[in-house]
């Protein structure tokens, strides 16, 4: 090998650095080994097996989008096959419930109203069976792609990763704010200086009146 045509590694630029026993390399800070990937990923927050990859400092924003536009994209496909299925489904005959909801408890109400729906879904077609299953599967999926957004964006608030939060659950890796929402959306350099002298201030206030107490 010729003098000079390996690049060197200068002094302190391994400062907090681990070995991989893995990889055989040099791992950075904030970096985890994924094995099914094979290889060290900074700011690892999970392997996705629904992308068939890590979520990382390279790809976590458009991760992050993706969840977002699924979640509006499942919300707008709910709402339409809700309201499909409202017109499709066949009259509902609620003249025994309304005779009786006086003497009946709530539960005997809510079973009346649970036959009668489904004594009327035997009467629905092909196309409603198809548009009701629609809806439901609709919010199931935004239910839950909605439970994982709201935990990235808490996580993103924390200045965390989900990795780090189960290595870690008691130490803050970085100061917690909307700043860090901010700075990982790519909002203009002002926006972000605004609210990071906002946060700044609101810090000196605490310090200041736990000094007095």
């Amino acid at each position: 090998m010729r003098w000079g045509s390996y690049p060197m590694v200068g002094k302190n630029d391994l400062e907090n650095y681990t070995f991989c026993t893995y990889c055989s390399k040099p791992k950075p800070p904030r970096a985890h080994h994924c094995r099914s990937c094979k290889m060290c990923v900074l700011d690892m927050d999970h392997h996705c097996p629904f992308i068939g990859n890590c979520v990382g400092a390279s790809n976590h924003h458009a991760f992050v989008i993706f969840l977002i536009s699924v979640v509006i994209s499942c919300s707008y496909a709910a709402g339409m096959t809700i309201y499909s299925s409202y017109r499709i489904w066949p009259p509902l005959d609620f003249e025994n419930l309304a005779s009786t909801r006086r003497s009946m408890g709530y539960i005997k109400m809510l079973i009346e109203i649970i036959g009668t729906l489904a004594s009327s879904a035997f009467f629905l077609s092909a196309r409603g069976f198809v548009t009701v299953y629609l809806a439901f599967a609709s919010l199931s999926v935004n239910a839950g792609i909605g439970v994982l957004l709201f935990q990235q964006l808490s996580y993103i608030y924390e200045g965390n990763t989900y990795l780090n939060r189960l290595s870690s659950p008691n130490v803050m890796h970085g100061e917690r704010g909307l700043q860090n929402l901010i700075r990982f959306f790519g909002c203009p350099y002002s926006v972000s200086r605004v609210l990071s002298g906002y946060s700044n201030t609101g810090k000196l206030q605490d310090n200041s009146s736990s000094k007095l107490l």
